[in-house]
């Protein structure tokens, strides 16, 4: 009895390591997914300050053009200053003149803000890319470490898959029911640790000589509170 105990104790032990690695797996593509909306997420800011770029530059060409346009006016303006022959008409075209002049004034300083937010929004770009750059360095070794992870994690589950079988090929057959049976309605825990006359499955103190007999490991007992078969290791060294 003592070497099919042992065969319990160790069935439900790769058991849980099958089923955490199982659950390894299925955090795996979260965190893939999590690197992933990472890298888009950079890209989409890579993104926006290029189209912010260009839009300022596409601002400035528009003003530097109306300036251009305007300073054609003014020119022609003043070739028509010698043409005009009375006062009321010169002092028309004199206003306009002015008017040009003070509008290409603002239009000028509006060009030196726009240049100024030009050099700024390149720089911020420049540094975007480059932290981009370096994260997707991050992002790839990370992701090449999940996909290692996975490969050496499905390993395990096969290894523990085969190991499991071969321990069921030795266990009673009506044991192995009973073991199930228990581990459906005990949360995946059917066998538990008897520790200083303690169950470790549901903390209640054993009868003494219940304890005992635990420790012959001569048949299976179960924790008279939660009915979990009770395994007893002997960690003694020789």
């Amino acid at each position: 009895m003592k070497n099919q105990l042992q065969l319990l104790w160790r069935l439900q032990t790769v058991e849980r390591q099958i089923e955490e690695s199982r659950r390894e797996i299925y955090s795996y593509p979260v965190a893939l997914e999590r690197l992933q909306h990472m890298r888009e997420a950079r890209h989409e800011k890579e993104e926006e300050e290029k189209k912010k770029i260009e839009e300022l530059e596409r601002e400035r060409m528009n003003k530097e053009g109306e300036l251009e346009m305007e300073r054609e006016r003014i020119k022609r303006s003043q070739l028509k200053l010698l043409e005009i022959k009375t006062n009321k008409e010169y002092q028309a075209l004199l206003q306009e003149i002015e008017g040009g002049t003070e509008r290409n004034s603002q239009r000028e300083e509006e060009i030196i803000v726009l240049l100024e937010n030009i050099d700024q929004t390149k720089a911020a770009y420049a540094t975007t890319v480059e932290q981009g750059r370096q994260e997707n360095i991050q992002v790839e070794e990370e992701t090449a470490e999940i996909k290692n992870r996975i490969v050496a994690t499905e390993q395990d589950i096969i290894r523990n898959q085969h190991i499991r079988e071969e321990i069921v090929r030795e266990l009673d057959p009506e044991l192995l029911r009973r073991y199930d049976t228990l581990k459906e309605k005990r949360n995946g825990i059917a066998v538990v640790l008897v520790k200083n006359e303690g169950c470790q499955g549901c903390y209640v103190n054993i009868p003494p000589q219940m304890y005992n007999e635990v420790q012959k490991h001569k048949e299976i007992i179960v924790c008279p509170n939660c009915n979990r078969i009770l395994y007893w290791e002997d960690t003694r060294t020789v």
